[in-house]
């Protein structure tokens, strides 16, 4: 099988650039779990996808895109990292689906950061079937990254799943929906901003020609290398995150995440699944509580956590129009 790799996952001894000018010829000395775990199954690596900066923005050439590689049959496969929305909308666009698997099941180890609690490997592929049999590959227990799951290997099959028995709500009245782009905002600025902490010009990737002290040196190296999109929420984070702002800020948005987790928790015990009409809301739905999701038919299909057959089984449905 032909996959594709984000550019902001590790492959040892090649570029990763993360969509950014900061990373302009780091070249990576180890690879990411996930990329060692294709490479033993077999499974070929054609071409590096590119991102936009960090994988918190669509890149600007569509036709170098991950989704883009698989709807065009320049891979059959691709992995990449949903942050801000941009893996979904590029799977929409580009008429692919993309599944995003339980927080914690697949290692980010070798990943570069950008929202720690929320960044999670997912599979861009032209059908449920060859995207499953990647997952099963990439996911399982990593001693490398702490947030996995002790579970060694997971078994996705949509025939243990009873399609029939599955219980759907459509756009669910959610009573915490008016706080999830303000808490998804906050929260994601602020792991974000220490995150790029470590880019600073000194180590590694860019360094500018103008400067005359250390910090010039980090100041223009940030300046000159940043696009605008990312100095605003660094900007944000370091706000929020200051000690004047924590409590009113950052301290209260990981409340009320919390309070939307057990909100949704509350609807899984009536439903089997949510389908939604992606927009900012849904899809920050989805990465803020670790759930499993997919997008298929333009439509984003949350379930309750480890029930990513249940999202295998309805999918596969959707896709024959059986649903």
């Amino acid at each position: 099988m032909k996959i594709a790799i984000d550019d902001n996952i590790l492959i040892k001894d090649e570029i990763c650039t993360a969509g950014s000018k900061m990373l302009y010829n780091f070249k990576s000395p180890y690879s990411a779990t996930v990329v060692d775990k294709i490479k033993a199954a077999g499974m070929e690596i054609v071409c590096q996808s590119k991102i936009g900066e960090f994988g918190g923005e669509t890149a600007r050439d569509e036709t170098k895109t991950a989704a883009y590689a698989v709807s065009n049959g320049l891979a059959d496969t691709a992995l990449g990292i949903d942050v801000d929305g941009a893996a979904y909308r590029s799977a929409i666009k580009n008429n692919v689906i993309y599944i995003k698997p339980t927080y914690g099941t697949v290692s980010r180890f070798g990943v570069v950061a950008n929202v720690s609690s929320v960044d999670q490997i997912g599979v861009y592929a032209r059908n449920f079937d060859d995207g499953f049999k990647v997952l099963e590959v990439i996911a399982g227990y990593d001693k490398n990254d702490g947030t996995t799951y002790p579970t060694e290997k997971y078994e996705y099959n949509a025939d243990l799943v009873d399609i029939k028995s599955l219980k759907s709500i459509d756009s669910p009245d959610f009573k915490l929906n008016d706080y999830l782009a303000s808490v998804y905002c906050i929260i994601s600025a602020a792991e974000f901003s220490g995150n790029i902490a470590r880019f600073d010009g000194l180590k590694f990737g860019y360094r500018t020609e103008n400067f005359k002290s250390y910090d010039d040196i980090v100041i223009n190296s940030r300046s000159e290398s940043f696009t605008t999109g990312t100095k605003i929420k660094s900007l944000m984070g370091t706000y929020v995150l200051s000690e004047e702002q924590f409590e009113k800020y950052y301290l209260k948005a990981t409340k009320i995440r919390r309070l939307i987790k057990q909100e949704l928790d509350e609807i899984f015990k009536q439903y089997d699944v949510i389908i939604l009409l992606p927009c900012y809301k849904a899809v920050t739905l989805a990465n803020l509580t670790g759930c499993p999701a997919i997008i298929v038919n333009g439509k984003l299909i949350i379930a309750k956590e480890f029930d990513e057959n249940k999202l295998f089984a309805l999918g596969k449905s959707l896709l024959r129009g059986g649903i």
